[in-house]
């Protein structure tokens, strides 16, 4: 059957509907990649979002639960150019079947080229995915995305403890944690400093996750003094969320920054590095060194803040994530993190 994809500028397009019947808003962008397609789509920074998939063989590809960022699929919708008319190969689990499963709207044969040039042109904005070819306008409501976590002990024992501020964590992130041989304590982003405290934390994680930053900023005054207090770092949402707490501004980008192959430069070094981005808010540079940061990363392509290191606490962050695959960001991240730890353990953490 026909269903429809209506854009907050009134656009209608319309596609093969694949699936149960229902309605879905959410924001609407676009992923690029021909692979990490199963990535991409379990992780948490991406709940609830409509994307466009411009390869258009994407629902051929190999789905690999162990490398799945998440216990499920995290996007709200799929549009794709494939017809499903034509053959699909797949190995493992079908993209379709798994989508289906989990009540995931798909829409295929779809204009996915046309689409792509409204999101570039007038940046990425709601939209609603709809299995009634009478729908032609947004009637409902974005759902909510800001969860409130409980407090999970991941792993028990280990030589220090680190405590992860939880917006939406990538599985990646506590893979790598697991590996640093740490006790690992995931708490909600709905913070309690009291319980924060209680928990003796060597160092605090600020996690990535989805939507605005500023949706979480009642809980900036505690996010500031924890990361005064402890060796800190932030990833993904938790650099926008720590800049914001301490006083930075951010900005919305007209098409965000979702790719594992993102140019980072680091601004000492010189040194390129290919990232893993999920984002659509960037830091805002100015008065940066107003709010005590200096800008370590920087986008190759288009100059934007890719991570920051205050000048007087022990607060560093990245735009980008670490990632399950062996990648050089990640020990950079980590080596710098956990030797911090190290030798900040019963001494002020204050300049």
């Amino acid at each position: 059957m026909e269903g429809s994809l209506i854009l907050a500028n009134g656009e209608k397009f319309t596609g093969q509907w694949q699936g149960n019947p229902k309605d879905h808003i959410g924001e609407l962008i676009y992923f690029t990649g021909m692979a990490r397609f199963q990535e991409f789509i379990t992780d948490p920074a991406n709940k609830g979002k409509v994307v466009i998939a411009t390869f258009p063989g994407i629902l051929n590809s190999d789905l690999d639960p162990s490398k799945f960022e998440s216990d499920q699929i995290q996007i709200g919708g799929l549009i794709t150019q494939q017809d499903v008319n034509m053959p699909v190969d797949v190995k493992g689990i079908n993209v379709l079947d798994l989508f289906s499963e989990q009540n995931i709207p798909v829409l295929t044969s779809m204009d996915t080229r046309a689409l792509i040039k409204r999101v570039k042109k007038e940046g990425e904005m709601p939209a609603i995915i709809s299995s009634k070819y009478t729908v032609n306008r947004l009637s409902a409501q974005m759902e909510d995305i800001y969860a409130n976590f409980g407090t999970e002990h991941i792993i028990p024992k280990g030589h220090k403890h680190i405590v992860v501020i939880n917006f939406g964590y990538k599985k990646s992130l506590i893979h790598s944690l697991s590996q640093s041989g740490h006790k690992v304590t995931v708490t909600s982003g709905h913070i309690d400093i009291s319980l924060i405290h209680s928990l003796k934390p060597d160092g605090i994680i600020f996690s990535g996750g989805p939507g605005n930053p500023l949706e979480w900023q009642k809980f900036f005054p505690d996010y500031k003094k924890l990361a005064m207090k402890y060796p800190t770092l932030g990833l993904g949402l938790g650099h926008q969320i720590l800049a914001l707490a301490f006083g930075a501004n951010i900005e919305k980008m007209p098409a965000g920054h979702r790719n594992f192959k993102e140019a980072v430069i680091e601004t000492d070094s010189q040194k390129v590095f290919m990232s893993n981005q999920n984002h659509g808010y960037t830091v805002n540079e100015k008065n940066l060194k107003q709010y005590g940061f200096r800008v370590s990363f920087k986008n190759v392509h288009d100059g934007t803040v890719e991570g920051l290191v205050h000048e007087q606490y022990l607060v560093v962050t990245y735009q980008f994530h670490p990632e399950q695959v062996h990648n050089p960001l990640n020990e950079l991240i980590f080596n710098h993190f956990f030797k911090t730890v190290n030798e900040s353990k019963g001494a002020s953490v204050y300049a």
